[in-house]
């Protein structure tokens, strides 16, 4: 036992003396920069490249055996063919490492790293081959590291066992001050420079957090933008348990350029971010986002990363203005009839997924007065599903209607400016036709689109029209989209709407089942038009088909059938009795009174049916009735050509004789030739009393010499002549 001790304290005794004598003798008997030449030979041998090395390099060891390495000035030159700057630089760098630590107790102690003034320039020319491509080693080597990866991530077992014996790693700092890297592209004609770049970190140590700085100034010619950038967090680094921990992560841009919006924009965003490597886990919490006068916060959490992930989290926008947001950005809003329109908008989000779905399971929207609920889902990213269940309290669209321009008042302008302006007259004209023939469906997008929603409105207005309890449902897939259907109450009534789009084939196909019960037309037109033109309750079904993809082809190709009945109505500007009275007058050559004319058509009952075909609507059982009068009615409306042709017969069951001024003839009982004629924007009415007029002279001279014949020859001679 007295030997073996002896034996140990010789041996402790010979390190100590060989560890003394190795510190002192070393850096006198052994010279690093002896070697520079060699080292930069080497360099040229392995990459055609040039190292230049113009400061000294410093090498000590110190007790208890720590080694000292400073650096002077070192350039690397750049690949044939490229820029005559060099391809990376260093002005001075310092490193300090203690070995005892690493013998004793598995621990390897780094002091302060120091990089001073790096520059690095990587550049892709023209022909797209970079300045770092020669570096990257032959396509035998990187073959080999791809199988030896392959090896690895085989050898999961013998990985862990690595990892288990890997040394505790502890770094006092690293600073890097005042580092330069630029980025050329000569085929995109792009620059972009990280300048006065400068990286710090605290005292790193497994498993205590440290801190880490970084900040540089960007400039970029495209886009043409420039600003700072800065990080700051607090770490925390476990390589044993593969954990990394970013508390109170704050990254910041401060940038300005023409390219960007409004010219200018400061983001920051803050939050802790967390990764268990081991778990194959992140978690990012108290995450906040502020860019332009948007604060979004949210948290999320992902696992199974390496295998099948996972992931749920939280969005949420704080109340801000869209108006507002506009105008920063650029873009300012036009004028809307409403001025607080798109003054106040927030939302939340809560969602989860994997990779194959993700889930919406909570959205509140909030714009203006509009408040916005529901879920939604998408399935199959490779064929994307989607689906939703949204609710409404109110949209009003009207809210939204752009303000109406003051226009000018017209100045009197000469023969040659009159004539300037027939030009840009015809190119309205023609811009007009042009959006007749521009495309109505997204043909491409339907044909991809495949959903399954339900939308519902507790209030919705549109045009002035109001319609309550609305529920939409929408389906698509495989080129078929559906609103089946539409219901809503509308003005005392319902509607139920269905329409389907085919886009599987060349030309889209339409076709729209609609019905409308019992609505009061004359409500709904004074919200739309501020004036009741047109009264009374509503029965409508319409069942329509058309192809195409503008508005001239569907109108055009259109077909189907429609069946009308409105009862105890009136229509205000078809006003059949006064033009009666006027046609009357005027065949008579008498002057009408101006207190016999009639304010509108009254009526207790209209119907008919309507069949379209290639978009003319054909109507021959027009029929209507009221306490005045009784009318039929048969003819067509050209839709493509905008044109009327419409004849009704007219039988008064009253006088038209109002008082004895007026002079009118009686046409009690008569039947009344009356047209309604001409292009949709310019029709004419006109009532053809003159055939009831022939119709009574017959009738007279028919009965006067009937009776004469009958006064001269007796009964034999009764009613024998007819005209």
């Amino acid at each position: 036992m007295t030997k073996l001790i002896k034996i140990l304290l010789w041996t402790v005794v010979s390190l100590v003396l060989l560890i003394v004598l190795a510190s002192v003798l070393l850096p006198i008997l052994v010279d690093p920069n002896d070697y520079k030449e060699e080292i930069a030979q080497q360099v040229h041998a392995k990459t055609g490249r040039t190292l230049t090395i113009d400061g000294d390099i410093d090498l000590s060891i110190s007790l208890p055996l720590s080694v000292s390495l400073d650096l002077g000035k070192i350039e690397l030159s750049n690949a044939k063919g490229f820029a005559d700057k060099p391809f990376a630089r260093m002005q001075g760098a310092s490193l300090f490492v203690s070995i005892m630590p690493l013998l004793t107790d598995n621990r390897l102690d780094v002091g302060e790293i120091k990089l001073e003034g790096m520059e690095l320039n990587l550049i892709k020319n023209k022909q797209g081959l970079t300045n770092w491509a020669d570096l990257s080693g032959d396509s035998e080597s990187t073959e080999k590291n791809k199988s030896a990866s392959t090896e690895q991530k085989s050898e999961s077992n013998t990985k862990s066992s690595e990892q288990a014996s890997l040394p505790a790693i502890s770094v006092a700092g690293l600073t890097i001050s005042d580092a330069i890297i630029s980025w050329t592209d000569q085929q995109a004609n792009q620059k972009i420079s990280l300048s006065k770049s400068n990286i710090s970190i605290s005292e790193l140590i497994e498993d205590k957090p440290f801190e880490l700085k970084v900040s540089t100034h960007i400039e970029s010619s495209e886009p043409a933008i420039k600003g700072d950038f800065s990080l700051e967090t607090t770490p925390t680094i476990s390589l044993s348990q593969q954990m990394f921990k970013l508390p109170g992560t704050t990254l910041s841009l401060d940038l300005t350029g023409d390219t960007l919006p409004g010219g200018a924009n400061k983001t920051t965003l803050v939050g802790d971010i967390s990764f268990d490597g081991k778990q194959q886990q992140l978690d990012i919490s108290k995450m906040k986002l502020s860019s332009y006068e948007m604060v979004i916060n949210g948290l999320f959490h992902a696992e199974k990363l390496d295998s099948s992930p996972e992931f749920s989290g939280q969005i949420s926008i704080d109340k801000f203005s869209p108006k507002q947001l506009a105008a920063t950005l650029g873009s300012a809003l036009p004028k809307m009839k409403e001025a607080k329109a798109l003054s106040s908008s927030d939302a939340k989000i809560t969602f989860k997924g994997n990779n194959k779905a993700v889930t919406i399971s909570s959205l509140e929207a909030n714009l203006d007065e509009t408040s916005l609920k529901g879920t939604a889902t998408i399935t199959d990213f490779q064929k994307p599903h989607y689906g939703f269940d949204l609710t409404l309290n109110q949209l009003n669209l009207d809210y939204y209607a752009l303000a109406e321009q003051a226009t000018p008042k017209p100045q009197a302008k000469d023969k040659t400016e009159e004539k300037s302006k027939e030009a840009p007259k015809k190119a309205a004209g023609t811009q007009s036709t042009a959006s007749k023939n521009a495309p109505i469906f997204p043909v491409e997008t339907l044909r991809q689109l495949n959903l399954n929603g339900k939308l519902t409105i507790a209030e919705f207005i549109a045009a002035g029209a109001k319609m309550t309890n609305v529920v939409i449902v929408l389906k698509g897939k495989n080129g078929v989209v559906q609103l089946a259907p539409l219901k809503a109450n509308l003005y005392d009534g319902t509607i139920d709407l269905n329409t389907n789009i085919n886009v599987k084939g060349k030309t889209p196909k339409l076709k729209i089942v609609n019905q409308l019960k019992n609505v009061q037309i004359g409500d709904l037109l004074q919200a739309t038009t501020g004036s009741q033109e047109f009264t009374g309750e509503a029965n409508i079904k319409t069942n329509i088909t058309s192809s195409g993809n503008t508005q001239q082809q569907l109108t055009r190709n259109s077909n189907g059938t429609a069946n009308l009945l409105v009862t105890n109505g009136k229509i205000k500007k078809l006003d059949i009795l006064h033009t009666l009275r006027k046609a009357d007058a005027l065949f008579k050559g008498r002057t009408l009174a101006s207190s016999t004319q009639e304010k509108n058509t009254e009526f207790t009952e209209l119907k008919g049916t309507f069949n379209i075909k290639k978009g003319v609507v054909h109507n021959n059982d027009l029929a209507s009735k009221s306490p005045v009068m009784e009318l039929t009615g048969k003819g067509y409306a050209d839709l493509p050509k905008e044109y009327l042709d419409y004849t009704l017969s007219v039988k008064l069951l009253n006088s038209l004789q109002i008082d004895e001024k007026s002079q009118g003839t009686d046409y009690k009982s008569k039947e009344i030739p009356y047209t309604i004629k001409g292009k949709f924007s310019e029709l004419s009415e006109e009532a053809n009393v003159s055939k009831v007029l022939e119709q009574e002279v017959k009738k007279s001279v028919e009965k006067k010499l009937n009776k004469k014949l009958e006064e001269k020859y007796g009964d034999k001679f009764k009613g024998l002549l007819k005209f």
